[in-house]
């Protein structure tokens, strides 16, 4: 990729970079989908009107932060715990951001915004990718973000359509989705990287359950979790101990 500018292409290029955005961002419907609809339907479940529940979708787009903020609301949580904890669910965008900033060599000052806004935790993978193929990331990352966005957001509608199908009795099992669709994605990194991975879950696992003295345990998880994200930046690769 050139680091004198905005990289020049045709055409049917962007065209092509367009269409496999959409293709990579349509491998994440079985994240989204589950996450969206547990978010609107307890959303309804803390009483949000429909036009809110969709609103936060569309504008905030994370749905770890919002879920975190509805879980705290039902408790009883005041503006101030609301914006510490929507400020620290987000903080991994900004790690994020620093990961894939040596990538965007081609992307125009125009196109970041919209970069920025759509920004989500799968962008740290596939920007990347794409740009070691020595191709332009801006159309694709475009594309491919959006795509993510526009599925947040439709099963948010689905969401708020499914809920009063849902039986009461089954509510509680929605505490589940987010740990385990973030499970999901992390698994394999461990995997590929075991002695690292063993350390960043010691971190993560030691803030977020040994600060539930001091702190309430929505703000304990973030925490724990961007713990583990500094430890994982922090261990160098080289380190792992079942190199083969």
């Amino acid at each position: 990729m050139s680091k004198d500018g905005p990289m020049m292409v045709s055409s049917s290029h962007r065209i092509s970079d367009v269409v496999e955005g959409i293709r990579d961002g349509l491998l994440f419907i079985p994240l989204y989908l589950p996450l969206a609809i547990a978010y609107a339907i307890a959303a309804k479940i803390a009483g949000l009107a429909e036009w809110e529940i969709i609103l936060w979708s569309a504008v905030i787009f994370a749905g770890s932060a919002q879920l975190a903020c509805l879980s705290a609301l039902t408790t009883g949580a005041g503006m101030i715990e609301l914006l510490i904890i929507t400020f620290m669910a987000n903080a991994r965008h900004g790690l994020i951001a620093m990961g894939i900033a040596p990538y965007l060599g081609g992307v125009t000052r125009r196109a970041m915004p919209l970069l920025g806004f759509t920004l989500s935790t799968s962008s740290i993978g596939l920007l990347p990718a794409k740009a070691a193929r020595g191709e332009n990331v801006q159309a694709y990352g475009l594309a491919t973000q959006f795509c993510q966005w526009a599925q947040w957001v439709l099963f948010t509608f689905f969401g708020v359509w499914l809920g009063p199908l849902v039986p009461a009795a089954w509510t509680p099992v929605l505490g589940f989705a987010v740990p385990v669709a973030f499970l999901g994605m992390v698994a394999p990194l461990v995997r590929a990287s075991r002695w690292s991975g063993f350390l960043v879950a010691i971190v993560s696992v030691a803030l977020g359950l040994g600060l539930t003295v001091f702190w309430p345990p929505q703000i304990c998880a973030i925490v724990g979790a961007l713990g583990g994200a500094v430890a994982g930046l922090l261990i160098p690769e080289g380190g792992d101990c079942d190199k083969r």
